[in-house]
Formats: C-alpha cells, sequence, structure tokens
C-alpha cells in the first residue's frame, strides 16, 4: 500500500469510528483526507532544502540544485620600487621598468582597489545519466583596466580613480558539463589551479600558466590509474612584431589566426601522499596579412605538477616543471615566437619555467605561504634573431624588451579571524634580466582582506 492510500485508509476508519453524525460535522468543519494530502504535497514542493552540491539549495517544485556564491575583497598595495600599477595590479615582473630608465625612477606609488571581488552561480539537476552541471562566474578585472570607456587618453585612471573607481564586469566561468564532457569557457587544461601554491598577489609568481578560455573537454577517470583529459581550446596566440612593420614594431602581430584549435591532453593522479598531474599542449602560431605576409609554426609545451602532503596533510609542497617551444601565453611572463620578415618565417622562444610552493599551516586561523617562481628563455634561432633587430635592449623599447629570465618570491600570511573572512598580508619582490643583460625590479607589499559570500 502506498504512503497516500494508507493514510486515506486511516481517515476512513476515523470517520466510521466517530459514527454518522461526527463524520457529517467532520465533513463541514475539516478538510478531507484527500485535500489533506494535496495540502501536504503543496508543502512538500514549496520547501527549501538543501541541494545536491555543497552549500546549494534545491528549488521548490523543481530538481535544480542551486548555488551562489562569491566575495568582496579589497587590496591595499604599496610599490616600493619598479612601478608596475599601469599595468595591473598584480606585481608583474616581465614588464618591470629597467633600471636607467624613467619608469624605473616612478617609485613608492599607492593604490587601493576593489577589483578582485568575484560573484558565481553554479548549478546542477539530475538526469537518468547523471547529474547536469552549469556554472557562471566573474569578477570586475575588465579592460579598460579603468572600467570607463571616456577619452581621456594617459589620464584616463586618474580620472576614473577621482570619480568613481568603477570597473567593468568580466566572465571568468561560463560553461556546462555532462557526463565528463564540458563546454564552455573554464581554466585551460594545461593549468593545474588545484595544485597552485597560494598567493595574496592576484597572478602569482612567473614559470606558472595562468589561463582561462573556451573548449570543448573530456576527462574519462579510470579506477586506480588516475583521470585522463583531452581538450580542444580557443587559439588565441600571438607573434611578435619586428622593426620592419614600422610602426608597430614593439606590438604584437595580430592574433587567433591559427587554422585549427589548440590541443591539449592531461592526466592526473591522485593518492594518499598527494597528487600528479602530468600535461601535453599543440598550437599553431600564424600571421597572415593578406599582402605578403604569411608564416606559420607549430608550438609545444609540457608540464608536470607534484602536490605533497606533509604534517599528516596539515602543510603542502607544490612544485611545478613547464616547457616548450612556441609555448607562449601558456607560460606566465614569455613572448613565444616573432616574426622574421626578411625570411617570411616564425621563430619559436624556447623556454622553460619552476614553481615552488610551501604552506605552513599552524593553526585553523592562520597559514604561512613561501612562493618562489622562474622563467628562463634559451638560445636558438628565436634569441639570435631578437638580438638581430635590437629586440634584446631597452634602448627605444623599454617595458617591452625580450627577457632572459624573470623570477619572484612571495613571502605572506593570511589569517581567518572567523570563518567567511580571510585577511591577509605578503611581501613580493621580482627581477627580470633581458637578453642584453638589462636589469629591472620590483619590490611591494600587498594587504588583503577578502568576506565571502557563501
Amino acid at each position: 500500500m502506498t504512503p497516500n492510500r494508507m493514510l486515506a485508509a486511516i481517515w476512513a476508519a476515523l470517520a466510521l469510528v466517530a459514527g454518522p453524525a461526527a463524520a457529517e460535522e467532520k465533513k463541514e468543519a475539516a478538510p478531507s483526507a484527500e485535500d489533506r494530502l494535496d495540502l501536504v504535497e503543496v508543502k512538500q514542493k514549496d520547501a527549501v532544502v538543501v541541494g545536491d552540491i555543497p552549500g546549494s539549495f534545491r528549488i521548490p517544485g523543481t530538481e535544480v540544485s542551486l548555488r551562489l556564491y562569491g566575495y568582496v575583497e579589497a587590496d591595499w598595495i604599496h610599490e616600493f620600487k619598479g612601478d608596475n600599477s599601469d599595468i595591473d595590479m598584480p606585481a608583474f615582473p616581465g614588464y618591470a621598468p629597467l633600471d636607467g630608465t624613467p619608469g624605473a625612477e616612478r617609485d613608492n606609488r599607492d593604490f587601493i582597489t576593489a577589483r578582485m571581488s568575484r560573484f558565481g552561480v553554479e548549478a546542477s539537476t539530475p538526469t537518468r545519466y547523471g547529474a547536469l552541471y552549469a556554472k557562471l562566474e566573474g569578477d570586475f578585472i575588465n579592460e579598460p583596466r579603468t572600467g570607463t570607456t571616456g577619452q581621456y587618453g594617459s589620464y584616463k585612471e586618474v580620472i576614473t580613480q577621482q570619480e568613481t573607481s568603477s570597473y567593468g564586469f568580466r566572465v571568468r566561468h561560463a560553461y556546462g558539463s555532462f557526463g565528463g564532457l564540458l563546454i564552455g569557457q573554464t581554466w585551460g587544461t594545461f593549468m593545474d589551479v588545484d595544485n597552485s601554491p597560494e598567493t595574496v598577489d592576484f597572478n602569482g609568481p612567473p614559470g606558472s600558466t595562468i589561463i582561462r578560455q573556451p573548449m570543448i573537454r573530456y576527462s574519462h577517470a579510470v579506477p586506480v590509474i588516475g583521470k585522463f583529459t583531452v581538450a580542444l581550446e580557443n587559439s588565441s596566440s600571438y607573434v611578435v612584431g619586428d622593426p620592419d612593420q614600422g610602426d608597430d614594431a614593439d606590438y604584437p602581430m595580430p592574433s587567433s589566426l591559427s587554422r585549427f584549435p589548440d590541443v591539449v591532453l592531461r592526466w592526473d593522479g591522485s593518492y594518499g601522499w598527494g597528487n600528479v598531474s602530468l600535461r601535453a599542449l599543440g598550437q599553431e602560431l600564424r600571421v597572415k596579412d593578406g599582402a605578403g605576409i604569411d608564416a606559420s609554426k607549430i608550438g609545444w609545451g609540457a608540464g608536470a605538477t607534484a602536490f605533497l602532503k606533509l604534517r599528516g596533510g596539515q602543510d603542502y609542497l607544490s612544485v611545478a616543471v613547464t616547457g616548450g617551444e612556441g609555448i607562449g601565453r601558456y607560460l606566465f611572463y614569455i613572448e613565444g615566437a616573432i616574426y622574421d620578415s626578411p625570411a617570411n618565417e616564425i621563430h619559436l622562444e624556447r623556454a622553460g619555467g619552476i614553481v615552488a610552493g610551501y604552506q605552513l599551516k599552524l593553526s585553523s586561523f592562520v597559514r604561512f605561504n613561501f612562493v618562489y617562481g622562474i622563467t628562463r628563455t634559451f638560445d636558438n634561432d628565436y634569441v639570435d634573431y631578437v638580438r638581430a633587430v635590437g629586440f634584446d635592449t631597452a634602448a627605444n623599447l623599454d617595458k617591452f624588451a625580450i627577457n632572459r629570465q624573470v623570477q619572484q618570491g612571495h613571502v605572506g600570511a593570511i589569517f581567518t579571524p572567523i570563518p567567511g573572512v580571510d585577511l591577509g598580508i605578503e611581501g613580493v619582490w621580482g627581477h627580470r634580466k633581458t637578453l642584453a643583460g638589462d636589469t629591472g625590479d620590483v619590490m611591494r607589499v600587498n594587504f588583503l582582506a577578502r568576506y565571502y559570500i557563501n
């Protein structure tokens, strides 16, 4: 007997016991058993219950689980040396002003921003083939970086900060996934975001991969062996122009000219002591202006990450190694390729990077982070051509001089005085050295206050 029929039978039995008169009186004074059942079902449909996603709720009357999340964040940054605040709010040693240039004298600059605040929503609904999941998330770190569309020239940032300090909303993640298939925009498959070290600085150290882009990705987990992933991702590579391109010589050639998407392969293994990840990618770097310039090369990259749990899982050590030729935007703080106009040929940069991070967690309310990253460009035909055209010096191009090496260190602490609140402080030192031997430094302190929505 179903619960509904059982409840109806109980009401009928009570009516017989009370007698015909009582039953008649009850009929006028109270709803019938059928009415009561309908009322119970309505209340159950309207009730808000815990959803399938952690921290979510189920939309009444549906099987959809919904979670709203995000945080409000403010960063107070003081740049002691190597002003790069006109480039971005994170430390950016790859473009640090070189010693002896006017930019290197613009030191001791202070600014506060709330651009890192973000908001997101994720939803899940069960199907006969598994859960259907979707995510949409954004923040306010957009272009133009001042958040204004007005034509203020070089004073755009100053005027906006004096008036409203408003910034445009941008999409970080926008994708759906089902049965191992993901379609949309999220962290690049070549980036191991889950095992990256924590920093107060928004970007973190050089030597790693920081990229989000649209993709079609499929993952399949094999028990004991690990998870295998293949992805076709948006191709947005760029090639540096040379002086023969005229006034725009210090800017990249047009991007997104590849004839096929970037291809990424990945394997992840999870164990009691930590995690391991191996990754490989291939991409086409191509220039074509329709007036004689037409060249392409295949760039490749490889990466590996090891994440080790220490002190019973309280602390961790993360080490990542990344490298390749023409790896470009997939390795933080390198250019990737340069166009040789006399030969109508693209030369690929050969580079590698290492990132190491250690987190010491003394208690539930304080954790210390020690992070270091470095990238280095190695000699090949790319370096020979860069030197031949003068891109190895800051004589005319200042910040755009091609680097031999970029490194950066982070030492910081994050305090959690109450659940849902993080207060952080971090010192950052960065150093760049160009192929010609010119150097530039950045040194800053970053204070963080973050209040979580969920």
